[in-house]
């Protein structure tokens, strides 16, 4: 056992945020955190972590115990470069791989047979059998390929303290990744992550088997990686054996379960306080009476089961059809600072289609929503919208939000025609509720912010709906409302998300920004997965083709030439790991190590595999 909560208890003032709280974190367990927005869930973290302290309880960590924290957002300050400070990770590792060399120097300078060279030949042969097990050669690649496949590759030489927020997060996810705590916790990892980097870091922490508590709200993330789910709610924690969608059905039956058993027990109390009632002054049943009178007071009663918070309601309605396809895009062509996005793209969405954009972070999808929303006159290329089209945007940032606004004011100022009684009714439809609506705008939180960027569109008759990453700031169960609406939407849909569970749940189309294309698939996200990961079918051959045909046959031909490259590529790697190990193993061997020669002989042609090596990772990295 690595870690235990026994009775803790948490709070704020006269503010309860826990209390009795008993949970165990063991070797090996992926542990997902769950829970409304405010109801704790950083909080227990920082208790974990050391940095807040209970106000009641205890934790007990194992000796010696390393943990490693993200925080949401946080601040990593370092004047070093990304790729030096990912290094610094490795110092010990690298100092070994220094010392090797500079004993390596002084053995070429010593006479063979000298005591003097003999005594550094025992110690480099220490020195290599550590770095062996250290993998000291290998600080390098495991930097690049944390680096790569987090999609930073790109700022390894801009110094740390010059990225962004977001870009700060990332960095010190990748030197958490790294240093591999024995617990590794982690508060929102996957926000503002593009498909691809979640699906590496998926694979990455699955394939490292290492303790994992983790709070997100991506399902698909909570799905694959966790066998474990920590229920934050009503000042209490609950855990459950599985995963989201096993913690969903099992908190349900926990419930129902908890409901029968209270009403079991209310209907048994207003019996016996019935027949206490009935009998208690008749001298016949007076005994039995008071025997029932004692049953009560000793009964231990069950508290009645609390509801989960009511999720917002979102609804999206429209009067009038659009025409058959109420969106095309023709030729169109965007970029800013010289930086090209799109070229010459073509896309048309038929009335009715849920078209879900995806693409690596920074390819141009907010870019395209934006531009189709404000109807821009002067991009390259056309944006037609069908006739009796009714548009709806909702913008990730809020921009349309005026922060000196109340909130009943904000909607009322976008829709003056509807009553005080409707917009008080709107808003608490989406839990902005009668302390709200008072509030500034800029006073909401970044979750009421969303809730009332929807409610502006629901107010409206929009046949057409345009949101970029609506989920961002929901907690879960907003979330899922959101879903079953956009499911219930009977209009035509484009958005941008990166929640993968909700992609897969809403969308029959899938649009994928990449290489300044638009490439269109059908299907909900799975769909486009498995058909992304397709293997490549062999090329035919073909006696007479057309122009579009050959270009098919061409991109196959390229596709099967990469995929063979790949192969020989990992084999080559292969190689490459075992000739490095024997060529360990050779400078371990006495008669070796006593024979300068053979041992410079070894020790160059190490010096050769491993930057062979290097390469070819780098080569394979980049093709993959």
């Amino acid at each position: 056992m690595l870690l235990q909560i026994k009775s803790a208890e948490f709070r704020y003032g006269d503010v309860t945020i826990f209390k009795n709280v008993n949970l165990d974190v063991n070797e090996g367990d992926s542990i997902g955190l769950v829970g409304a927005n405010g109801a704790g869930k950083s909080t227990l973290l920082g208790c974990i972590f050391d940095e807040l302290q209970l106000f009641d309880g205890s934790i007990f960590r194992k000796n010696g115990l390393t943990m490693g924290y993200l925080k949401q957002n946080c601040d990593f300050l370092s004047t070093n470069t990304l790729f030096d400070e990912m290094m610094s990770v490795f110092a010990y590792q690298t100092q070994l791989v220094e010392q090797i060399k500079a004993v390596s120097e002084q053995m070429a300078g010593c006479p063979f047979d000298s005591s003097e060279y003999k005594s550094l030949a025992d110690k480099y042969n220490r020195l290599t059998v550590e770095a062996d097990v250290t993998e000291a050669y290998q600080s390098e690649v495991k930097v690049k390929t944390v680096l790569n496949g987090m999609g930073m590759t790109e700022f390894s030489d801009r110094v740390v303290s010059t990225l962004s927020g977001g870009e700060k997060t990332k960095a010190a996810l990748c030197k958490l990744l790294l240093q591999r705590p024995e617990l590794l916790i982690l508060d929102e990892p996957t926000n503002h992550l593009d498909y691809k980097t979640l699906d590496w870091l998926e694979t990455f922490l699955s394939d490292r088997k290492s303790t994992l508590l983790v709070v997100s709200h991506d399902r698909y993330f909570l799905d694959k990686l966790c066998t474990t789910i920590w229920d934050v709610q009503h000042q209490q924690v609950h855990a459950y054996k599985g995963n989201y969608t096993k913690y969903k059905a099992l908190k349900a039956e926990r419930l129902e379960n908890e409901r029968r058993a209270y009403d079991k027990q209310q209907r048994e109390i207003e019996k016996l306080t019935d027949y206490i009632q009935r009998n208690k002054v008749r001298a016949s049943t007076a005994e039995m009476a008071k025997s029932r009178q004692n049953t009560l007071d000793k009964m231990d009663k069950l508290d009645a089961p609390k509801a989960d918070e009511r999720p917002p309601r979102f609804v999206f309605n429209y009067t009038s059809e659009p025409s058959e396809f109420p969106l095309t895009i023709q030729h169109l062509s965007l970029g800013y600072d010289s930086k090209q996005l799109l070229t010459d793209c073509n896309l048309q969405i038929r009335r009715g289609q849920k078209v879900a954009l995806l693409g690596l972070n920074g390819v141009g999808k907010s870019t395209l929503i934006r531009r189709i929303a404000s109807q821009n006159p002067y991009d390259l290329g056309k944006i037609i919208f069908g006739k009796n089209v009714r548009m709806g945007y909702y913008d990730q940032e809020n921009v349309n939000l005026q922060s000196n606004l109340r909130v009943m004011d904000q909607l009322w100022f976008d829709n003056t025609r509807m009553s005080q009684t409707e917009v008080r009714s709107l808003l608490a439809q989406v839990t902005l509720g009668a302390d709200d609506v008072y509030k500034l705008v800029s006073d909401l939180s970044g979750g009421e912010r969303a809730k009332l960027g929807l409610a502006l569109i629901m107010a409206k008759d929009c046949n057409l709906l345009l949101l970029d990453e609506p989920t961002n700031h929901l907690d879960l169960p907003s979330r899922e409302a959101l879903e079953d609406a956009l499911k219930a939407y009977t209009g035509t849909l484009l958005y941008v998300s990166h929640d993968r569970y909700f992609v897969n749940s809403v969308s029959n189309v899938i649009a994928e920004l990449a290489d300044c294309k638009i490439n269109v698939y059908e299907g909900n996200y799975d769909d486009f997965i498995s058909r992304k990961n397709a293997p490549v079918e062999p090329m035919k051959t073909v006696t007479k083709q057309s122009p579009t045909t050959y270009r098919n046959a061409k991109q196959r031909a390229e596709e099967v030439n990469r995929t063979r490259k790949l192969k020989e590529l990992e084999s080559r790697i292969t190689q490459l790991e075992n000739e490095v190990e024997q060529l360990n193993q050779q400078m371990a061997m006495p008669e070796i190590a006593a024979d300068f020669s053979k041992l410079s002989q070894v020790m160059e042609r190490l010096k050769l595999v491993n930057a062979e090596l290097e390469q070819t990772l780098a080569e394979w990295e980049n093709m993959a």
